[in-house]
């Protein structure tokens, strides 16, 4: 925690009331529990931004934004977490002890992590150049045609297929076991053993903007999902606080003062490879402010270049209203069917990727154009559905000029008189985000959802109700990724009789800012339940029921795999085991296969 020992962090936030310390930026008013106020993160007339007192913690129905009282300061001051820290810290007459030289230089946590994942950079990228077990990983790498330079430039490696071979060379070269779990490169089984995260992988290291590695992203080199892994949130790394090669591509970009962004590793390393030098990688589809915020110090001209997917298009659509709020001029080159940058460029060439750049739309063009085609614009009703997801988006503009010249140009593609567009843009919250769903999520899956925040929020309320629902369920019954993770951390800290605030829970994510937000909100959710035992219930009822028709699907595939196998034998084990799972089932299941 920068330095600072655990036990002074949790006494400056035992001893910090978080409604005293925002009420020095915003004014709350009292709500209820709660207090109110207009959101400090985004505009808005209405107020949606929440304090409570009783669990130390904020959210904005509004924005999304949520934590606790570091997490506040931290965004609002732009400031470190030691920083905050220390300045609570003086408030609240805490006396913070001074490190030693030797803590300083020696013994600091992110020190110690960095110089292991230096250590293991050397090990993975060894393992890939000598090692003969890496010759499905070697011939991975050939298939996507990357060459020996990029590798060597972006040190990609292999991580073996032994359980503990990285794990040992690290003891070897004299780094703690203790570190080198937090340093997210080793798990703890249930044996109590560290056993390593990565094996039989592809790795790429992934530096920050001054080459300094901070974590791995991996790849499988079978058809096992998932694909990729990336290392987990550590004290000196955080997925949506980086973007993968920028620290080789940072000089081409303010030079060219633009930056394409992709999705994938190789669908960055290809085109670099091919002389497209201005060009990152988001580490996932999902861009965060964070990243688009790091890409502003080096231009403020981005082009997007997402697959042509289903999910390329709206994690397209999702980065669209990021770029608007920070003021980036955005721009979307779409691929043909059937290619991923990667494999356009290696069969077009470089030339043919720059005409596709040269090309790319406006966000305006290719936002109209997506939802025309996805909804229609002959109808009234389609016409009113694309306005309804344009005029957020147009709203945004900061540019006078430019969003009255949107809504002409929508007027006229639409065929809606621009006053009737005008009067409906002002009903458009400053505060909207657009959030695209691909059709409508049928009920069961809105209901099995719901009962997962139901029974997250009633865990966060009371740890009671964590000791119940760990009888029931594991945290691999849900399937939200965040809400997995926060009650996995939940079942932990219960399992070793920890009592965790919302607030503390907070600070064992390490400042990630989706899973704050995922707190402060499930935080919120029971607070009007009447019945919270039999809601519990209720919602571990229907996860039960929902896992195990989800594996009597899967049982299904299996069995007429096997069928088509003429493997017999199996096919009678898997079918006992279908029905011996139907007797968990509510009797609106079939019965039979």
């Amino acid at each position: 925690m920068g330095g600072i020992p655990e036990q002074i962090v949790d006494q400056v936030r035992e001893r910090t009331d978080i409604v005293e310390v925002i009420s020095r930026y915003v004014p709350l008013k009292k709500s209820g529990r709660n207090y109110k106020a207009n959101c400090p993160f985004h505009h808005e007339k209405t107020p949606s931004f929440m304090v409570s007192p009783g669990k130390q913690i904020y959210h904005c129905f509004g924005c999304g934004e949520g934590g606790n009282v570091f997490s506040f300061l931290m965004k609002y001051e732009r400031l470190e977490f030691p920083e905050v820290v220390k300045d609570l810290a003086k408030n609240a007459g805490i006396a913070i002890p001074e490190p030693t030289r030797y803590d300083a230089e020696k013994s600091s946590l992110a020190e110690a992590i960095h110089k292991i994942n230096e250590t293991a950079l050397m090990f993975f990228h060894q393992n890939l150049l000598s090692n003969k077990a890496a010759h499905l990983a070697r011939q991975y790498i050939a298939k996507r045609n990357i060459d020996t330079q990029t590798i060597e430039r972006f040190k990609l490696g292999y991580a073996p297929k032994s359980w503990n071979s990285l794990l040992e060379y690290l003891i070897e070269k004299g780094h703690a076991e203790s570190i080198i779990e937090k340093s997210g490169l080793a798990i703890n089984g249930k044996d109590g053993r560290l056993f390593d995260r990565f094996r039989d992988k592809a790795i790429f290291p992934i530096f920050d903007v001054k080459g300094k590695v901070r974590g791995f992203g991996s790849r499988v080199l079978d058809d096992s999902q998932p694909k990729y892994m990336n290392s987990p949130d550590t004290y000196v790394y955080n997925k949506g606080s980086h973007l993968y090669g920028l620290h080789a591509s940072w000089d081409d970009i303010r030079e060219k003062n633009e930056a394409i962004v992709v999705e994938g590793y190789v669908d960055m390393l290809m085109p670099f490879q091919h002389g497209i030098r201005n060009i990152v990688a988001s580490l996932g589809t999902a861009l965060t402010i964070d990243q688009i915020r790091l890409l502003k110090r080096y231009t403020n001209n981005v082009i997007v270049l997402f697959d042509p997917d289903l999910a390329g298009e709206n994690a397209t659509i999702r980065s669209l209203d990021l770029f608007v709020e920070e003021d980036v001029k955005v721009r979307v080159a779409q691929l043909p069917k059937g290619y991923d940058p990667d494999s356009f460029v290696s069969e077009k060439g470089s030339e043919e990727f720059g005409r596709l750049i040269l090309g790319a739309q406006d966000l305006f063009d290719y936002k109209l154009n997506l939802l025309i085609a996805r909804h229609g614009a002959k109808t009234l009703e389609g016409k009113t559905m694309i306005a309804n997801d344009m005029l957020p988006l147009i709203a945004k503009i900061k540019n006078a000029i430019l969003q009255s010249g949107y809504l002409k140009r929508l007027s006229e593609m639409l065929s809606i008189d621009e006053a009737d567009l005008k009067r409906e843009i002002r009903k458009v919250k400053p505060d909207y985000t657009y959030r695209y769903q691909p059709g409508t999520k049928d009920a069961k899956s809105s209901k099995a959802g719901m009962a997962e925040k139901i029974l997250a929020g009633l865990m966060l309320e009371d740890i009671r109700f964590v000791q119940a629902i760990m009888k029931d369920l594991t945290a691999n019954d849900f399937r939200d990724t965040l809400i997995k993770r926060i009650v996995d951390k939940l079942f932990q800290l219960s399992s070793a009789q920890q009592q965790v605030s919302p607030s503390k829970l907070i600070d064992c994510f390490g400042g990630d800012e989706d899973v704050c937000a995922c707190i402060s909100e499930l935080s919120a959710t029971c607070e009007n339940l009447m019945d919270k035992d039999k809601s519990m219930d209720d919602c571990i009822h229907w996860i039960r029921q929902s896992s195990l028709k989800e594996r009597l699907k899967s049982l299904c595939g299996e069995i007429k795999q096997a069928q088509d196998e003429k493997d017999d034998s199996k096919v009678i084990d898997l079918v006992i085991q279908y029905n011996d799972m139907l007797k968990g089932v509510n009797p609106a299941l079939p019965k039979r296969l």
